[in-house]
This record gives C-alpha cells, structure tokens and sequence, in this order.
C-alpha cells in the first residue's frame, strides 16, 4: 500500500490476456485457412491428375477399340473372301462334276425298242447301256413314227442329266430306213426324225442345236433291218 490506497493490477493483466488470445485466434485463423488453401490445392492437383489418367486411359482404350475395330474387319473381309471362294469352288465342283457325268453320257449307247400299239403291248423296252458305238439309238417297228410313253420315259432318263448343259450340246438325228419300199422308208424317216426334234425341243433344247438327217438307204444288215433314229451327242463348239 502507498499512501493508505490498495495498488490494483488486475486490469493490466486482462489487457495483457486479452492481447494474448487475440494474438493466437488471429494466428490460428491464418494457419486454418493455409490448411485450407492448402488442401484445396492438393486436392485439385490430385483431380486433375486422375483427369489426365482417366483421359489417358480412355485414350488408349479408343485406339485399342479402333485397332480391334480395324482387325475385325479385315477378319470379316477376309472371311467373305474364304466364302466366296468356297462358293466358287463348290460352284466349279458342280460345274466338274456335271461336265464329267456329261462326258461320261456322250460315250453311251442306249437301244431303245418302241412299241408297234396293240401288238408289241406285251414285250418291255428293252435298254443297252455299252462304252462302244452311237449314243442314242431309237429303232422303230414297220410303219410307226411315234415314241410311245414307254420309249419316252426310257429317254427321258437317258437326257435329263444333260439338261443342265443343253446350250452346250449338240443332237445330230441320224434317221435310217426300214425294210420299206425307198419312198416309204424316207417318208417314216423324216417323220421319226421329227417326232425326235419335238419331243426335244419340248424338253427345252434349243433348237438350233438339233441337226436332222434322213439316210438315202437302210440297215445293210439283213439280221438288223428295223429302221431307227441315231442321236449323236457332241458338245457345241465355244
């Protein structure tokens, strides 16, 4: 005590505290807010990162999807061109085996006996099938000209196969007389060589591929004097 009075400290201290709490709420804030501006900027450097690599990524995904892209269609290409390919070789094989079974045709000689109406009605055509000698021969009992259903059928096995090919091939009639007297025989003939060409043309051989002939004289041999049609087969010169 100084001259009878108390001496009171407390207000300096208040002050002094007061300037002190200010001082670190002050010091806090600027640490929280570089905390703040510090996280922030590392946050958005880490999201631009993960841009730049999901952008990456995307980009390589793209050119791996563009490279498969381009892969797959040169495989689809490559397999239309296998197809067309195995197509054209099939279509060839076809072609192959066709011209063989022609060739093979051309070669044969079938007799085809026709029936004279009621009289022969009992006997059966009879067909020969050789390597040697004419394709077709059609032999045709006195006085008939007509193929009967029987001699139809007979030949309509014999050319369906070259059906296929019938703008390839060539039908020569080469129609001989009978045992008849000349001018009959040439008369039977030509109607014989005719009902042949009709009968092919209504198959849908064109007919400019069919040649008709009719021999001056009939079989020289006495054991074989029916008259008969020859169909020769040749293919078409190219």
């Amino acid at each position: 005590m100084e001259n009878g009075r108390q001496q009171n400290y407390w207000p300096g201290f208040v002050d002094a505290l007061s300037n002190l709490v200010l001082t670190l709420v002050f010091v806090m804030t600027i640490f929280i807010l570089a905390l703040f501006f510090l996280a922030s900027k590392v946050t958005q450097e880490k999201v631009e990162g993960l841009c730049l690599e999901t952008k990456a990524e995307l980009t390589n995904t793209k050119k791996n999807l563009d490279e498969t892209h381009d892969e797959l269609r040169v495989a689809i290409a490559e397999a239309k061109q296998a197809q067309e390919q195995i197509q054209a070789l099939k279509k060839e094989l076809v072609r192959s085996e066709a011209a063989r079974k022609t060739d093979s045709l051309l070669d044969q000689r079938v007799d085809i006996n026709v029936r004279k109406g009621k009289l022969l009605q009992g006997n059966k055509t009879s067909t020969e099938t050789s390597k040697n000698g004419f394709p077709i021969t059609i032999r045709f009992p006195a006085s008939v000209v007509e193929l009967d259903d029987n001699a139809k059928e007979i030949l309509d096995k014999v050319i369906a196969p070259l059906l296929a090919q019938k703008q390839q091939i060539r039908f020569s009639l080469n129609a001989t007389p009978g045992p008849e007297t000349y001018s009959e025989g040439k008369r039977l003939s030509f109607f014989r060589a005719v009902a042949i060409r009709n009968y092919l043309i209504g198959k849908g051989i064109p007919k400019a591929n069919i040649e008709s002939k009719v021999a001056e004289h009939g079989s020289l041999d006495p054991a074989d004097p029916e008259g008969r049609v020859v169909i020769q087969l040749q293919r078409a010169a190219q």
